[in-house]
């Protein structure tokens, strides 16, 4: 007989209310309203070594988090400051957000999240790097990125935060000054480290008219995760094989470096990726570079070294769409690889894909944890529908 976790399908396990009441009940982004509030403050001056911050657990929100907001702001540096390649999102050594049981949710570095944030797709404008107050000035920068949870506008893959005992923790690690900046400026500056959660609130069953509504974003139990596979050796023709496989695949970052400093040397090119024995990509770089253009809004500029194999446009023409029709499923056996010629160096694999699991959102709160991703069956047609 098949397991729980086998047969499992979101939206139909024991949480999920009668196919009645989901057709008459009020949509969850409709019934829910979006809030924010303050979360964890730290204040660290960048120094010889790396500065840990955390975990510490972050206060309950009484809704669904949708997303934590990191602003680092820096005062008080002096000098002629110059920032590595990575500056200044190299100020983050590693970023993780972890369920109440401790496992990781998202584990990047902070040039990866930028990546995360940018070609995930999550805003109208998702590079962080139009914000209005962004600044890379070398001796004081401020920027904002921010760790992301909910997958879409419907609200899916938004966490239940109903419970200050089993807190959601965040981890945050300052890099030293000699692996941010390449001249350090005279004075280091201190960084304000302020956070912010974004959250639905907790709708009631039934508004002023007593019309029933959805309570908990759809499909109960599912979640993204963000990861990184840092520092793969390549060679010229190797075939470079990601060992994480079992969910749905919604994107994945390639990062080329040559001597630790990203470069396009290492970049295959003609670029081949198979999907078991399927190829579905066979072309040169340039080509890649225009999909990347097209897919994303407000984009600066495509950052050496970089390239994104989106699978997140659902029904849509940009990162982000609504839907599944374009995550690309695997199992634990699946052949996912890239290979053709290149100058040699590394790559580091960044993955977010998306998994679910055979409990309610707010068991998850509880319990944590998550198997393998499935899908509606059928698929529905319509956009802004999981």
């Amino acid at each position: 007989m098949a397991s729980a976790a086998q047969t499992f399908r979101p939206g139909t396990g024991s949480d999920a209310a009668p196919q009645s009441a989901q057709q008459q009940a009020r949509p969850f982004v409709q019934a829910s309203k979006q809030g924010r509030q303050p979360a964890v403050n730290w204040s660290a001056i960048p120094g010889a070594n790396a500065i840990n911050l955390g975990p510490v657990p972050l206060p309950a929100s009484g809704g669904y988090l949708r997303r934590i907001l990191l602003e680092l702001v820096a005062s008080g540096g002096a000098g002629s400051g110059v920032g590595n390649a990575d500056y200044p999102w190299n100020l983050i050594n590693t970023v993780r957000l972890l369920e109440p049981n401790s496992t990781p949710i998202i584990d990047l570095s902070g040039f990866n999240l930028l990546l995360a944030d940018t070609y995930g797709g999550y805003a109208g404008n998702p590079d962080p790097r139009i914000d209005p107050d962004y600044s890379a000035n070398g001796n004081n920068p401020n920027f904002e990125p921010y760790l992301p949870i909910e997958i879409d506008t419907t609200g899916v893959g938004a966490l239940a935060d109903l419970s200050s005992s089993s807190a959601f923790q965040l981890f945050l690690s300052i890099a030293s000054s000699a692996s941010v900046w390449t001249t350090a400026p005279t004075t280091l500056p201190t960084l304000a480290i302020n956070t912010y959660q974004d959250y639905w609130t907790l709708p009631n069953p039934f508004d002023q008219d007593q019309r029933p509504q959805a309570t908990a974003p759809p499909f109960p139990g599912t979640i993204q995760l963000w990861s990184q596979i840092p520092n793969v050796s390549i060679a010229n023709n190797q075939r470079v094989q990601l060992n994480r496989m079992g969910n749905q695949l919604r994107t994945v970052l390639l990062v080329f470096r040559a001597a630790g400093v990203r470069s396009e040397t290492p970049a295959p090119n003609p670029f081949a990726l198979r999907w078991d024995d399927v190829i579905l990509v066979n072309s040169d770089l340039q080509t890649i570079r225009k999909t990347m253009r097209e897919l994303v809004d407000g984009l600066t500029a495509r950052d050496t070294g970089v390239y994104c194999l989106a699978y997140n446009f659902g029904l849509l023409r940009n990162v982000g769409g609504n839907g599944v029709s374009s995550y690309l499923p695997t199992v634990t056996a699946t052949r996912y690889e890239i290979s053709g010629p290149n100058g040699g160096g590394t790559v580091d694999w960044v993955v977010n894909e998306v998994t679910a699991a055979p409990v309610s959102g707010i068991a998850r709160s509880t319990v944590g944890g998550g198997l393998q991703y499935y899908p509606p069956n059928p698929a529905p047609a319509g956009p802004g529908v999981m």
